[in-house]
């Protein structure tokens, strides 16, 4: 291998004038290999100054790299798997209105969509239209399906004359 100033180049000696090897074509192939093809150089610029323990230190960085990526491809598996472990939740909410004071009948909610199962938490929170409450209803869950849920209210004040509710599902996907 020679180096040059040049640009990376492969060099090859001219073809003799009077290069006519005799024979089959192997033997002929064979020959110019060894005359013309055996003769050429390589030219890189700058290859004579790198050292045996540069060339070691690319190998390294290499091998580095690919352990880099390696561990990142675990750790990518690692996530998706994660990811595919969060549950998934679902939630509804809503107002109920006109509700009366005292003990009513039992109210109904309908969600827009159901949920994928009857299983699920509800919150119903009152909302004190005037005034400070005395005494505290009672709010009871009579049923619970995928399509919505029936509530009880009992000793209802006048200053609630509403419900926020919300149905909270949350499942392993």
């Amino acid at each position: 291998m020679d180096n040059t100033d040049s640009s990376p180049a492969l060099t090859f000696p001219n073809v003799p004038d009077d290069f006519c090897p005799a024979g089959n074509w192997q033997n002929v192939f064979q020959t110019f290999i060894d005359e013309v093809l055996s003769n050429g150089t390589i030219n890189v610029p700058g290859l004579g100054n790198v050292t045996p323990a540069q060339i070691a230190q690319i190998n390294e960085t290499l091998s580095a790299q690919q352990n880099q990526i390696s561990a990142n491809t675990t750790n990518i598996a690692n996530l998706t798997t994660q990811v595919n472990a969060i549950p998934v939740v679902k939630v509804r909410y809503g107002t109920l209105t006109g509700i009366s004071s005292g003990d009513t009948t039992s109210i109904g909610v309908t969600f827009s969509s159901a949920l994928p199962s009857a299983i699920y938490g509800i919150s119903l929170t009152p909302i004190y239209g005037s005034g400070t409450p005395l005494t505290t209803p009672l709010y009871t869950i009579i049923t619970q399906n995928t399509a919505g849920f029936t509530v009880r209210v009992d000793n209802n004040i006048s200053e609630i004359t509403s419900l926020n509710w919300m149905a909270v599902h949350t499942s392993q996907p």
